[in-house]
């Protein structure tokens, strides 16, 4: 789900929120699956990190978008409005890894459905759903599409969820009903138990994780700046209690938004997000935020999402 929606539903961070996005897991030497955005047509692609040669895996007009692995790397799932009347309602859809035998899982006439992703063992599936009254939930469902719940909500917006490395918590980004503010809050998947566990004065975003399981990253300001400072990627240390963002490590810090940080399989890099050179592109970094490089030059296509 493109960040436009969190603009739609809370007018008061909507400069803010256009610049982020997120992703999940790989296997070394994985290839990178994302989205892409050219004259408006989103379509989703796979890039070689080594090489940077890309492949489009969806073709046509209709939104395909929030590409993820399923953990054994046969099958993407992703969110589509390709089966609805109305272009602005989604559902998830799984496909073969290159790109064939297509299947709806949600055929939802009159929902929506996005940001999905997969379960460390494969089998249940997180993604974002708008309730029909205005409000949204976190949704879990079985890999193949039956038993669909709500299992947090309402709020104001939901986005993001992004899976421990053990399975026993979604964390996922969402703007409670009382707040402008987006905040990041945890599941716990057996009790229902719902956590706060980042909350500074700007958004906060994209909560992904180690693959040692030991930390967590995620996109957001300076709390010294609040809105309208620069959007960069701190790193949360799972054992620790603090919300505030302020014993976290920042690991990007250079001009324009990096958002989307989203770690290899060896946990020695990242890929993420970023326009410090004008319009955004996917780079990549080490994994203390030094050497950070070029993936993709395209100043016609916006990359998004991208899934290690």
């Amino acid at each position: 789900m493109r960040l436009h929606r969190i603009a739609l539903a809370v007018a008061t961070i909507a400069s803010l929120a256009a610049a982020y996005a997120c992703g999940g897991g790989g296997t070394p030497a994985a290839l990178i699956i994302y989205e892409a955005n050219t004259e408006g047509v989103v379509n989703i692609f796979t890039i070689d990190p080594a090489t940077a040669a890309s492949k489009q895996i969806t073709h046509g007009d209709a939104f395909d978008g929030n590409p993820a692995w399923s953990p054994d790397r046969k099958h993407i799932i992703f969110s589509s409005n390709r089966d609805q009347e109305d272009v602005r309602m989604n559902e998830i859809l799984v496909m073969d890894a290159d790109g064939g035998n297509v299947r709806n899982l949600t055929n939802t006439e009159k929902g929506s459905e996005w940001s999905p992703k997969y379960s460390p063992d494969g089998t249940r599936i997180s993604y974002a759903v708008a309730g029909g009254d205005g409000t949204y939930y976190l949704g879990l469902m079985d890999a193949g599409g039956s038993n669909p719940q709500k299992v947090a909500g309402p709020y104001r917006f939901v986005e993001f969820p992004s899976w421990t490395r053990d399975g026993r918590e979604v964390f996922f980004s969402a703007i409670a009903l009382e707040s402008n503010d987006v905040d990041i809050y945890s599941i716990d998947v057996a009790t229902k138990e719902v956590r706060t566990r980042i909350s500074t004065p700007a958004a906060d975003l994209c909560p992904h994780f180690t693959h040692d399981g030991k930390s967590m990253t995620y996109a957001t300001v300076d709390p010294a700046q609040g809105y309208g400072g620069n959007v960069d990627v701190f790193r949360h240390d799972l054992a620790s209690d603090d919300t505030t963002a302020a014993s976290d490590e920042r690991i990007t810090d250079a001009d324009g938004s990096d958002d989307y940080a989203n770690p290899s399989p060896d946990d020695k890099s990242f890929v993420f997000i970023t326009n410090r050179d004008g319009n955004f592109e996917m780079y990549l970094m080490d994994a203390d935020g030094s050497n950070p490089r070029r993936l993709t030059n395209t100043p016609d296509t916006r990359e998004n999402v991208p899934d290690w």
